[in-house]
């Protein structure tokens, strides 16, 4: 039998990736049935009850570090969406639009306030501050595009409601990303000029990259005959992928640049070959389902309970902030105020690039991110959890769902 005990020696029984792959596709998609038989209940609450209930702070089928080692499985999911999202924003358009501008302004600017305002009084200091307000001013593009897919929700409050978190992604990297140096010099990791330069190393880079491939992946479109349509797919997955390991590579936001591959391939295309049109069809399940089941796989509900009313409150303030925005500029460029209702609603869910941000800060201000990391988590565990409920909610509202569907 030695050759039975030599090969038992050389298997590999450490979990991979693909051990993980499998295991959230095949919840996910039980987690879908189920929300199938409840009306009420949104897929992506389904997913991730199943992903807690699988994770290490439930049954521990996924263990702390199964989740670490598949961490780019939710990578490549995460690019996609902020891809989508990217082709949401038409440059030209946000210039014409003045009441997208006020809107995108007010909802960042009062929700950035207020949570500033309670985290500094409540004693941390200007630059945990500043941190945690500029991540909680996100907004969650994976259940908006999800939920509207879900539900195959058309209409005006749709499309500015992509436009605002398109933007809102971009303004909270901004803000955060201005914070860093200060942030870095006072916590002594590198002196200030270094953090400066380092953090327009990582933004502009990331613009770089994602501008000269979305440069690359629609003149490759422009080429392709009508029988040869179905390769803008690949097209689209094939460019994120080169973003992705091209910012891994170079030590380059992950998090703007498909974000700025979306944006740019929206602005370099013609109406011919279209990539921002193209449809994940039945295959775009498989990334909402890896992204939602990780997600909730990462909650910890003995973490929040352990902040106490902390997290309740900044997720209130946040709200407020964003609620107080909308209906403002809503009233201020007189458009129609039965909007600003679902659209408020719609902004309600973080998760994403809040997650992303937290990681970001973990990696470069350890000691900083340790007074954060609670805040946010615990945050996104709140926001994630009734989130798509409210955005599920204000598709009927502003009756842009398909009722069909819904039937």
């Amino acid at each position: 039998m030695d050759w039975a005990e030599n090969y038992i020696m050389k298997m590999d029984m450490h979990p991979g990736p693909m051990l993980v792959f499998g295991i959230f596709l095949l919840f996910g998609v039980l987690g879908g049935i189920i929300a199938n038989r409840i009306s009420w209940l949104p897929t992506i609450s389904s997913f991730m009850a199943l992903g807690f209930i699988i994770g290490p702070h439930g049954l521990s089928l996924v263990t702390q570090d199964m989740l670490a080692e598949s961490s780019v499985l939710t990578t490549i999911a995460m690019g996609l969406i902020l891809y989508k999202l990217g082709n949401a924003l038409h440059p030209k358009e946000m210039l014409r639009s003045r009441s997208l501008q006020w809107m995108s302004l007010a909802e960042n600017l009062f929700s950035f306030l207020l949570v500033f305002a309670l985290i500094a009084a409540l004693g941390f200091g200007t630059a945990h501050a500043w941190v945690v307000a500029a991540i909680s001013i996100s907004s969650s593009p994976a259940v908006l595009v999800h939920v509207a897919g879900e539900m195959r929700a058309k209409g005006p409050v749709t499309d500015r409601t992509k436009s605002l978190i398109a933007l809102n992604n971009l303004i909270s990297y901004i803000l955060f990303s201005l914070a860093l140096p200060f942030a870095m010099g006072r916590y002594g990791t590198i002196n200030v000029v270094s953090a400066v330069m380092y953090t327009a190393y990582r933004f502009i880079g990331a613009v770089t990259v994602g501008t000269l491939v979305a440069w690359v992946s629609v003149r490759l479109a422009r080429m392709l005959k009508p029988n040869d349509e179905h390769y803008r797919f690949s097209i689209v997955i094939g460019s994120i992928a080169l973003v992705l390991g091209i910012c891994n590579m170079l030590g380059i936001s992950a998090l703007l640049a498909p974000l700025v591959l979306g944006i740019a391939t929206r602005w370099f295309e013609t109406s011919r070959h279209n990539l921002s049109r193209v449809t994940m069809g039945e295959g775009g399940d498989l990334f909402f389902i890896i992204l939602f089941v990780f997600a909730g796989a990462k909650i910890n509900i003995g973490l929040v309970a352990k902040m106490g009313l902390l997290p309740v409150m900044l997720v209130f303030a946040r709200l407020v902030g964003k609620s107080a925005g909308v209906y403002g500029a809503s009233r201020l460029m007189k458009a129609d105020m039965r909007q600003a209702g679902p659209i408020s609603l719609l902004l309600m869910p973080m998760a994403s690039l809040a997650i992303g941000l937290v990681l970001t800060a973990s990696q470069l201000l350890p000691e900083m991110a340790r007074g954060i990391t609670a805040i946010i988590l615990s945050m996104v565990a709140i926001l994630e959890t009734l989130g798509p409920i409210a955005a599920k909610e204000a598709f009927l509202i502003a009756g842009e769902a398909d009722q069909d569907k819904e039937d």
